[in-house]
């Protein structure tokens, strides 16, 4: 079977220290978990040790996942699983305390996608894509994720799903995972994504014949694990080279490629890697009749295929599964009886809740009904002493609306006075003007400061006079004027006070001492101030809603 490879983390430069904290120790086995992973497991391991020391939920998880991704790197399958199952109780718990938050959602499905790369190690692949599905299923579910790291996970996800397809020799629904997961890596430009895709498209092409383009995409995957340093990464591709290079009966060239991924195997201590290499030259040797280092090869093949797949491991496997499905379902069994419980407890409580109200219920109607009694007394009494007040009342608004009309009689014989008046003054004045001649040239000035006296004092006057009387009879139409229509003019004000009490343009003339012309186009500029629009509007009736 083709050397597979599941998208893993991003590797870095090799650090060292002592006396580390629990960060200091999980970058460093970050960094060293793609080429040195029993070095990456060391640190982790430490971490973990010192796990108090990270403050939330979410960091602690994605510690215990980087606890697991060592233990899987070195195939300690057994111990990873107990670490995976500590990872998703932790943020299972957190998600009941916490809520659905974006970063807990992600290690959720990061859990899954760890059980389901461990399960496809052990070859148990319908388990397996169950839990890419389900890491998957998790991530659709989820809002407000990051883009970037949404994208991430789907990339290495349908990466690991084609590769259960390759496993099973189902190439052609293999091969539109790897292309899928290609289109979302491009704008993330994701190298160590683009090697692993690279190698595993190459692995599709060469099962189905294609094995031209399939060295070609071994070329660029091992160009990228080179650039990167990913020692690890470039085994996987020289394995798979040296496959593709059988199909083209290239025995020799095959061989190279084979002993060289055996030697990087080797130095970084890649049992998984060393066992496809070692099956591989087994046969080559043996086609090239070399039997001796053919035999060599299968012996050590053998040993270490055994170390990896024995049918303890898988016991062991099966038995915490079993534990963790057990546990859960315990949980879920606790839940369930606390919640009964607690219903029961409402249901005691309802009861005792329901008596006590019945028996209120009683008591209350006792007295409601005795009550009620008196009240159908008192009701009749009510009734009347509200008719006799609004009797009352309507007497008393009948009494006011008569005294306003009367006031505005008033008012209205108040204005044609101040007419009368304003004529008698102007006949007197025109009087005087007409017998000005006939007096002695002395007196005709003493005349004629009488006249003028009398023609600038009158209207002034008569308006504050008229005003005083106004405003004791319409108190607040002057405040409500000047509230909406603060731009009004002193003149405008007095003519809208006219206007308020039904005076025709004649008689507003006459006490103005101003022409009809000059009243109709006062009226008109008003009727603009006070925002009115149309003829259907009548100015005196707006007036007098004011």
């Amino acid at each position: 079977m083709p050397a597979w490879e599941a998208c893993a983390q991003e590797s870095a430069p090799r650090g060292h220290g002592t006396e580390l904290s629990c960060e200091a120790h999980l970058t460093l086995a970050k960094q060293l978990l793609a080429n040195y992973p029993d070095s990456a497991l060391v640190h982790a391991l430490a971490a973990q040790k010192q796990l108090s020391e990270l403050r939330t939920n979410d960091e602690k998880a994605r510690a215990l996942l980087l606890v697991g991704d060592a233990q899987l790197g070195v195939r300690d399958l057994p111990a990873a699983l107990a670490v995976l199952q500590e990872a998703q109780r932790l943020v299972e718990n957190a998600v009941k305390q916490e809520g659905s938050l974006p970063a807990l959602v992600l290690s959720l499905s990061d859990v899954q996608a760890k059980t389901g790369l461990l399960h496809f190690y052990l070859r148990d692949l319908d388990k397996s894509i169950a839990c890419y599905n389900e890491a998957l299923r998790i991530l659709e579910q989820a809002q407000d994720l990051d883009p970037k790291e949404l994208a991430m996970r789907k990339v290495r996800l349908f990466n690991n799903i084609a590769g259960v397809y390759i496993q099973r020799e189902d190439y052609a629904t293999a091969l539109p995972y790897f292309e899928q997961a290609v289109v979302i890596n491009g704008p993330l430009n994701e190298p160590r994504n683009a090697g692993s895709l690279n190698n595993n498209i190459g692995i599709c092409l060469m099962e189905t014949g294609e094995h031209d383009r399939a060295n070609e995409y071994f070329l660029k995957s091992l160009a990228v694990r080179k650039e990167m340093g990913d020692a690890r990464g470039q085994a996987q591709v020289l394995n798979n080279m040296g496959k593709n290079q059988v199909f083209f009966k290239n025995f020799t060239a095959a061989r190279d490629r084979f002993e060289q991924a055996l030697a990087i195997g080797r130095e970084i201590g890649s049992r998984e890697s060393m066992v496809i290499s070692l099956e591989s030259l087994a046969s080559i040797h043996d086609t090239l009749k070399n039997y001796e280092a053919a035999l060599a090869a299968h012996r050590e093949f053998k040993e270490l295929n055994d170390t990896l797949y024995n049918a303890g491991t898988r016991q062991t496997i099966a038995r915490l599964e079993e534990e963790f499905r057990r546990d859960k379902e315990r949980e879920v069994f606790e839940v369930e009886v606390q919640r009964k419980d607690a219903e029961n407890a409402r249901r005691r409580i309802w009861n005792i809740t329901l008596g006590g109200a019945l028996f209120f219920v009683l008591l209350t109607a006792f007295l409601l009904f005795s009550i009620m009694r008196a009240r159908v007394r008192n009701s009749v009494l009510e009734q009347e002493k509200l008719r006799l007040e609004r009797e009352k009342l309507e007497a008393e608004q009948t009494t006011l609306r008569d005294s306003l009309d009367f006031k505005d009689r008033e008012l209205t014989a108040n204005a044609l006075f101040l007419l009368k008046k304003n004529e008698l003054i102007a006949h007197i004045a025109e009087r005087l003007l007409k017998a000005k001649p006939t007096f002695k040239q002395e007196n005709q000035q003493v005349i004629q400061e009488i006249v003028r006296d009398l023609q600038s004092s009158q209207d002034e006057h008569n308006w504050k006079e008229f005003e005083a009387h106004f405003t004791r009879v319409h108190s607040t139409f002057y405040q409500t004027l000047q509230e909406r229509f603060p731009e009004l003019t002193p003149n405008e004000r007095k003519l809208c006070a006219f206007l308020r009490l039904n005076m025709s343009t004649k008689d507003i003339s006459a006490i103005t001492q101003q022409t009809l012309n000059s009243i109709t186009v006062a009226r008109s500029r008003l009727r603009k101030k006070l925002e009115i629009e149309g003829e259907d509007v009548n100015l005196v009736d707006f007036l007098q809603s004011i």
